[in-house]
């Protein structure tokens, strides 16, 4: 003969009273919790260097697209790859200047429906960035446009998908959590040294 088990206690669900206040209690100490978590020193220095690191990343964006500072080189070597065939002009089009100025200095820059080769001893204008003198653009006398740096590309793309991922990645936890906070310290420190040294 089986033994009776003993019966569970019935749950009696909570009144809208009682769950109002363990809600407003489980709100509380979780507040409590962020407050404790924001005051600690892991949370300040990280914020701080994300801040710092985003702003870094904001202004080589800008610098980019905006304003950088430009000097004037002259031309002491080209060597030119060539692109597609343009009907209109009934010659192929220019895609890459590998240059090298009369100051020593060696690039690359990427080009778009241009077709006249810098000769020797031309003035070219560099343009960079303020804070770390690296080479953005150029522009050629022969041409308005200013062409961007072969490392132009993939550093600006890098610290501009950089720069949303973090925002996204803040609008989900706020920074409210050790995990946020690293992901994106972790991609601003990534894609900054990516812009500093390259």
């Amino acid at each position: 003969m089986f033994e009776e088990q003993p019966k569970r206690r019935q749950r009696n669900p909570l009144s809208a009273e009682e769950l109002h206040y363990f809600k407003k209690l489980k709100q509380l100490k979780q507040d409590e919790k962020i407050r404790a978590f924001k005051q600690s020193n892991f949370y300040k220095r990280f914020n701080l260097a994300n801040i710092l690191l985003s702003a870094l990343l904001a202004y080589y964006v800008f610098s980019v697209l905006f304003v950088c500072c430009w000097q004037s080189e002259r031309v002491s070597l080209v060597h030119v790859t060539r692109g597609e065939y343009n009907e209109e002009v009934k010659e192929r089009t220019i895609s890459e200047l590998d240059i090298e100025t009369q100051a020593g200095k060696r690039f690359s820059v990427i080009t778009n429906s241009f077709f006249k080769v810098p000769k020797i001893n031309d003035t070219i204008y560099i343009g960079t960035d303020f804070l770390f003198n690296k080479h953005i653009k150029t522009k050629f006398s022969s041409d308005n446009r200013a062409f961007w740096n072969v490392n132009t590309y993939p550093s600006f793309t890098l610290c501009l998908v950089a720069l949303i991922l973090a925002l996204f990645i803040y609008k989900l936890n706020r920074h409210i959590t050790h995990n946020g906070l690293l992901t994106a310290f972790g991609l601003f420190a990534l894609a900054s040294l990516y812009f500093i040294l390259v």
